[in-house]
Order: C-alpha cells, then structure tokens, then sequence
C-alpha cells in the first residue's frame, strides 16, 4: 500500500512582544508577511510572522492576548544552518544581546562554525555553517 504523502509548513510560535518581533527581524535580516496589530491596542501585535528567503520560521503574538501566563522553557531549540559565515555572524551579534551562551561562537566538530546561545527571550538558537 502506498503512503499518501502530506504537505506542510513548519512555523514556531512564540508569546512575546513588538520589541521581540523588531528583534528578531533584525538577528535574520527578515521580513513579514503577516503583521496585524491588536484591534484593542496598536502598541501590541496579535499576530506577527518573521520570514527569512520566503520561508515563515517563527509567528510572534504578544502576552496580553492570553489569559494564561507564560514561562521562559528550555524543551524546544531551533537550529539554523546558514549558507555563509557572514550571515551567521551577523546574526549572532544580534541573538547574543543579553543572551546566555552556551557554545560560544567557534569552530566545531561536524562544522565550520558553530554557536549556541538562549536569547534574552529564553529562545535557545544552536547557528552552524
């Protein structure tokens, strides 16, 4: 019997804030393709996607719009493996604000390049290249 195969794109969601969304647009150089700001208060996104070559890595939506408070965790990392050293250091120097490292960026042992670090918004980030 043959597996029908599925479709789907993979995208992380994230409660944060406007800052968070302006951070992370610029640690990827990215863009949005959906940004709408609450309907109660223009200061806070309901929902914000950050887009890196066309592809929709992370949807931030801000606190206010749970009624539920959320923690800082340690069950998910995402790993990004660039085409270039340039890239991934331009946005190491933006992830490592404030950020607690784990492997300091520098050489590693099945890369060229490697860090991992858990930015200021508990989002741990393993970059290679």
């Amino acid at each position: 019997m043959k597996k029908e195969m599925y479709m789907m794109k993979f995208m992380a969601y994230l409660t944060g804030s406007m800052e968070a969304v302006d951070f992370y647009y610029k640690a990827f150089n990215a863009t949005s393709k959906i940004c709408y700001k609450s309907s109660d208060n223009d200061a806070f996104y309901a929902h914000a996607e950050i887009v890196i070559n066309d592809q929709t890595i992370l949807a931030i939506s801000d606190t206010s719009h749970y009624d539920m408070e959320f923690t800082k965790g340690n069950n998910m990392q995402f790993w990004l493996t660039f085409d270039d050293e340039q890239s991934l250091n331009r946005t190491y120097d933006v992830l490592k604000e404030k950020a607690e490292i784990h492997w300091a960026l520098g050489s590693g042992d099945w890369c060229k390049v490697v860090a991992d670090l858990t930015d200021k918004y508990g989002i741990r980030w393993l970059l290679s290249y």
